[in-house]
C-alpha cells in the first residue's frame, strides 16, 4: 500500500506516501485535470514523472474532490479552489503532504540515512552545532532533525533570502526519541516567532512539520 501514513492533527491532516508505483499506475491515481495533463508533459525526467504525480495521487487521498495544486510566487504551494492550506515535501522515492484549515503549515521529510554532517555549519547556528556533536552517535540524526526543522519553517514564512543558521531556530535536545515536539523559532522583523514542531520516523523517513498564525505575518 503506497500510503504508509495517514494521521490527523490538530485542524488537519497529514499523508506520507512511498512511491512504488509505474507511472501508469500513478496517472490512474493522480486523476489529472487539463491543467495538469499541460504541465505534466512538460516534465522530462521519469523519476520527477513519478513524484509529481504521487503528489497529487496522495492529495486525491487526503481530499477526494479534484484539486489543482498551483504555487505562489515565492514558490509556496496552494490549492486553487479550496482555503485549505497546504505544505508539500519530498525525499528519495517519498512525498508528503500537510493540510490544514486555519494556518500555516511546512513539513520537510528526509531518509534517516541521509548524511548531512558535512554541511552542518552551513545550517546551523554554533550553539545547535554544539548540542549536534555533543554525543557522537547521535550527531547526524540530530542535524536531520534540525535541518527537517528548518525546512518546515522556511516553508511556512512568506520571506526570501532566510539565514537558515540565524534567522531560523531550533532549542532540541541530544534525547531525540522515535517521535515528539520541540521548539523553534522565526526571527522576524518585529521579534522571534514562536513554532511548535512535531517530529516522527515512520519506516525509513523522518517527519518534522508544525504551523504558524497567518496573522503574525499580516497574511
Amino acid at each position: 500500500m503506497p500510503l504508509i501514513l495517514r494521521e490527523n492533527i490538530e485542524n488537519g491532516e497529514i499523508g506520507l506516501w512511498k512511491v512504488s508505483e509505474e507511472i501508469e499506475t500513478l496517472l490512474s491515481l493522480a486523476k489529472l485535470t487539463d491543467n495538469d495533463i499541460i504541465t505534466y508533459s512538460e516534465i522530462t525526467a521519469i523519476h520527477r514523472k513519478k513524484e509529481w504525480l504521487a503528489t497529487r495521487a496522495l492529495l486525491n487521498e487526503l481530499i477526494p474532490e479534484r484539486q489543482l495544486i498551483k504555487y505562489h510566487i515565492d514558490g509556496r504551494p496552494y490549492l486553487e479552489n479550496d482555503s485549505t492550506n497546504i505544505s508539500i515535501s519530498h525525499s528519495t522515492g517519498y512525498i508528503a503532504i500537510i493540510l490544514l484549515s486555519a494556518f500555516i503549515p511546512g513539513i520537510d521529510i528526509e531518509l534517516i540515512t541521509r548524511k548531512v554532517g558535512k554541511v552542518g555549519s552551513r545550517f546551523l547556528s554554533f550553539d545547535e552545532l554544539a548540542v549536534c556533536n555533543e554525543e557522537a552517535e547521535l550527531s547526524n540524526h540530530l542535524m536531520l532533525v534540525h535541518w527537517c526543522a528548518k525546512e518546515a519553517i522556511y516553508k511556512m514564512v512568506p520571506f526570501s533570502n532566510i539565514e537558515f543558521a540565524t534567522d531560523i531556530r531550533v532549542l532540541l535536545s541530544n534525547s531525540v526519541e522515535d517521535s515528539g515536539s520541540f521548539q523553534g523559532f522565526f526571527n522576524d522583523k518585529s521579534g522571534l516567532i514562536p513554532i511548535t514542531l512535531y517530529y516522527k520516523i515512520v519506516s525509513e523517513v523522518l517527519i518534522v512539520w508544525g504551523w504558524v498564525d497567518p496573522v503574525r505575518f499580516h497574511i
